[in-house]
Formats: structure tokens, C-alpha cells, sequence
């Protein structure tokens, strides 16, 4: 009889956690001087010190790299040692007393409620002759400095980004919002990485429904590792697949207290500069920090023209294949009669000429991305000339194709959120498929089922048409931004009061 090999079940990151957290603190300082080591193994940036000599023996650990080595020696380590030295009755009830800190000394009976904070930053402390445990706040490391957010640059407004740190970055927000009624609540999420998140809202601004849609979602993520927001994003997500973000994404401070005053959630996690704004709209995608710094009047032919670009960006392809190949009828004679000269000898269809020369800019695209900074922007522009010109004079494509892909690739390039932009890329190939197989009818079929999906979606439970289906009394800031005294007029007062 063939016998069957058992395999051994490997243990989860979950079930490594759950082994130690409820591990109490012994009155024996020696225990609880294995339990560290057993937990935390011999990693060279683990530090525990025992000072077994003193006349009440007690044990230090901290993360070398996340505390500041120096504070432990002023504030801990030499007040302890000279109270133990010049005082007479040492009693382990008085030791801890002795730090001289600034910050709030945390109790802990159980091992489970001390490891995460050590791992954060903090310092613990373990008397012999006590059953508790003492975490200080001692956090020290290395941080980025302020500086200008790249993925949203302004011509005019503010020059700081988010970074790296919650603490900088809620004093940013801070600064911007001097209201009391600005909140921020703390969680963690991650089985393994124990990622710090931040929940920002107006305590009297925010829907209390959709805030508590939100805590809840992240309490009950089950995933072992998150490292930024896009993760999160993606894990709270209530709808299906869908290539449109939303959330909204940003390192802008001026963003996300603009949200917070309209009454939105703002998702912060540490570790990364971009924050989540939620609920938000699909016109909100098309409204930048800047529109409101500049003119009304310059601030709405901006927003038209990033309207149109978006239209530009995802149909252009797919018309010029719709009507080069089955609405001839629909060009005007003497511009048919240069496209079939240029087509002259290009032994490729017009779907195909599109689709060589949009994955070759695409190719171009993210090849400028992930190179250096220095060359990058360099590369995609002179291979887009030399391809396209290459391509042209060798007869593999028209240069009506050329202008075509040149003028989408650019029109994907306006919209002020990259996420965005990104759903236009996708949505175009759909379209080119489905131009070259129907012509007009592919096209107009695509874009039904585009407002019917985009009708369908939700936002932490707001649809993303708000504002523009139905109609509602938002319009002074959807596809036109009215100026600011519009408000303050008796026709806009009127209005309001009736809707």
C-alpha cells in the first residue's frame, strides 16, 4: 500500500502574530528577557539591553535606526541609573518614574500590545519585580524634506507636497484648516507590515455615513501587506472591475484641504506622499488645484479643453479607422483623395497602421518614465520623431496616422490626474477594435456602453455622475467654474432655496 506523505502546513503570518500577543509580562525580568528574544531573533538592528547588575534589574529594547540612541541615554538610561544609585529604598514602582520624557509613558500587560509599538519606533521597558511593561515614544529617523510635488505641477499656487511622514503631513493639513471640527483617526492595516493609516474629515462636514463606510472597510482589510495607497484603493474598492479610478489621488496639501472643507474623506498612510481623496466624481477629475487660482474665465476654457482632450485621447483612433475604412462618404473629396495618395503603397490596413504606432508610443512612454530624469524626456521625444519619421519614409504608415497618434498621445497628457488618464489609454484599443470590425456602429455601441458603466459606478456609495445627473445646485463647479461672488448673488440665493 502506497502511503501518502502528509505535508506539513506552513504557518501564516497571522498565526506567527496570534503565538506571542497574548504572552502576559512576567514579575521576572529574565522571562520576559527570552520572550524579546524569541520573538524579535537576532537581527543586528535589535538592541536589548540588560542591566542585570543594578539593585532592581530591568531590560531596554528598541529598533536601532528608528529611536534617537542619545534620548534613551539622557531620558532613560542615566536618570534610572543615578535614582538607583543615590537613593536607598528602590522599590520597582518608583523606577519607571524616573524617565524624564516629554511624551506620554504607555502601560502594557501583554506582549501582543508592546512588539508594534517597539517596531514603530518606540522604547520598551521591562522592571523586574512588575508584571507591566512601559513603552516610550522616542521616534527618531531620517525624512525627506518638503518639496514640490512632481505629479501635479501649478504654475501658480502653493510649491509643498506631501511626503513620506504622517506627522509632517498632518501638520500641512493643519496649517491649512484651523478649525477644531478637523479630526484624524488612527488604524492599522497589514497582517505583516502594521502600516499606519490616518482617516482626516470636518467632523461637521463629512457624512457620518460615509465615514463610517470608510473605517469600516479598512478595519476588516485582510491582507498581509500594504505599502501605498494604491493598494488600499484597490482592497476597499465596492465596485467591480472598472478602468476608472475612484479615488483621487494627490500630493497637493491645498487638494486635500480644499476636500476635507467640501465634506470629503482623506485616506493618509505612512510611507508614502499621495493620499486618497473619497467620495469623488468623475468631473473631479478634470478640476485642478490651479482653476482656482487663476481667472474664472481662463479657469473654464482650461476645463473645457481637458473635456475634450479626454473625448481626443479615447475616440480619435477609432474614428479615422471608422472612416477610412467604412464611411469614406463622410470625408470631403479633395481630403480622401490626399489620404488614398498617402496610403499609396503602405501594405498595412488602417487598424493596424494605428495599432503599430500607438504601442510604439506607448513603448516611448514608459520608457521615458522609468529612465533617468536627465534623458528620459529626451528619449521619448526623439524616438516619437525618428520612429514616426522612419516609419513614414519607409511607407509601413501614412503620416495622417502619424498627426492622428501624435495628437491623442498629447491629449492623454492634459488631464490633471494621471489615474485617469490611464483609463483613456485602455479604453482606446477597445475602441480600435471594435471601429475596425463595424465601423461607426462599434463606436457608437462603445460609447452607450460607456455612460451606462459610468452611470452605474459609485463612490464610497455616491454615484459618479453627482452634480451632473441629476442635475443639483453643484453647477457653479462641475464643467464651468463660476466665479466666487456667484454665491453671493439674489439670483443664486434664490436657487438654492428652491432645490
Amino acid at each position: 500500500m502506497k502511503m501518502k506523505r502528509r505535508l506539513k502546513r506552513r504557518p501564516t503570518a497571522g498565526s506567527e502574530a496570534k503565538a506571542y500577543e497574548n504572552i502576559e509580562v512576567s514579575q521576572v525580568v529574565q522571562e520576559n528577557l527570552e520572550h524579546l528574544k524569541n520573538i524579535l531573533g537576532e537581527s543586528m538592528d535589535v538592541k536589548i539591553l540588560f542591566f542585570s547588575d543594578r539593585p532592581i534589574p530591568f531590560v531596554v529594547c528598541f529598533i536601532e535606526g528608528l529611536v534617537n540612541k542619545q534620548q534613551i541615554d539622557l531620558s532613560i538610561l542615566q536618570p534610572i541609573h543615578d535614582w538607583q544609585d543615590g537613593e536607598e529604598d528602590v522599590i520597582p514602582e518608583k523606577l519607571i518614574s524616573q524617565i524624564e520624557v516629554s511624551s506620554a509613558v504607555s502601560k502594557h500587560q501583554l506582549f501582543g500590545h508592546i512588539i508594534t509599538p517597539v517596531l514603530k519606533g518606540q522604547v520598551a521597558v521591562f522592571v523586574d519585580g512588575a508584571n507591566t511593561a512601559y513603552t516610550i515614544p522616542l521616534e527618531f529617523f531620517p525624512t525627506r524634506g518638503i518639496d514640490e510635488p512632481e505629479s501635479q505641477t501649478t504654475v501658480r499656487g502653493p510649491r509643498e507636497g506631501f511626503i513620506e511622514t504622517l506627522q509632517i503631513n498632518t501638520t500641512l493639513l493643519r496649517r491649512r484648516i484651523s478649525n477644531p471640527q478637523l479630526r484624524f483617526k488612527s488604524l492599522q492595516v497589514g497582517n505583516i507590515t502594521k502600516t499606519s493609516v490616518l482617516v482626516a474629515y470636518m467632523k461637521n462636514k463629512a457624512d457620518q455615513q460615509v465615514l463610517n463606510e470608510v473605517m469600516n472597510r479598512l478595519h476588516n482589510l485582510d491582507t498581509e501587506k500594504v505599502f501605498e495607497g494604491g493598494m488600499i484603493e484597490e482592497l476597499i474598492d465596492e465596485n467591480g472591475y472598472t478602468p476608472f479610478p475612484t479615488f483621487q489621488s494627490t500630493e497637493r496639501p491645498d487638494i486635500a484641504a480644499a476636500a476635507l472643507a467640501e465634506g470629503k474623506i482623506v485616506i493618509m498612510m505612512e510611507g508614502t506622499p499621495f493620499v486618497l481623496v473619497t467620495p469623488v466624481t468623475f468631473i473631479s477629475f478634470f478640476q485642478a488645484a490651479e482653476d482656482y487660482y487663476s481667472h474664472y474665465d481662463l479657469s473654464i476654457l482650461v476645463r473645457l479643453i481637458r473635456l475634450l482632450s479626454f473625448g481626443i485621447s479615447i475616440a480619435l483612433p477609432g474614428v479615422f479607422i471608422a472612416v477610412t475604412s467604412f464611411h469614406q462618404e463622410l470625408i470631403p473629396p479633395n481630403l480622401l483623395i490626399s489620404l488614398a495618395a498617402q496610403r499609396e503603397g503602405v501594405p498595412f490596413p488602417a487598424f493596424m497602421e494605428a495599432l503599430i504606432m500607438e504601442v510604439i508610443f506607448e513603448i516611448l512612454r514608459e520608457a521615458g518614465i522609468r529612465m533617468p530624469r536627465p534623458i528620459g524626456s529626451a528619449v521619448s521625444i526623439v524616438g516619437a520623431i525618428v520612429i514616426g519619421e522612419s516609419a513614414v519614409a519607409a511607407g509601413l504608415v501614412s503620416p495622417a496616422i502619424v498627426i492622428v497618434v501624435s495628437l491623442t498621445a498629447i491629449s492623454s497628457f492634459v488631464s490633471p490626474y494621471y489615474a485617469f488618464s490611464g483609463a483613456a489609454r485602455l479604453l482606446r484599443f477597445l475602441l480600435m477594435v471594435l471601429a475596425a470590425s463595424v465601423g461607426m456602429y462599434g463606436i457608437i455601441i462603445f460609447m452607450l456602453a460607456l455612460f451606462i458603466h459610468l452611470c452605474s459606478l459609485t463612490s464610497m456609495g455616491r454615484p459618479y455622475f453627482t452634480s451632473m445627473a441629476p442635475f443639483t445646485d453643484e453647477q457653479d463647479d462641475t464643467m464651468l467654474r463660476l466665479p466666487f461672488w456667484w454665491k453671493n448673488t439674489k439670483f443664486y440665493k434664490k436657487w438654492k432655496s428652491q432645490s
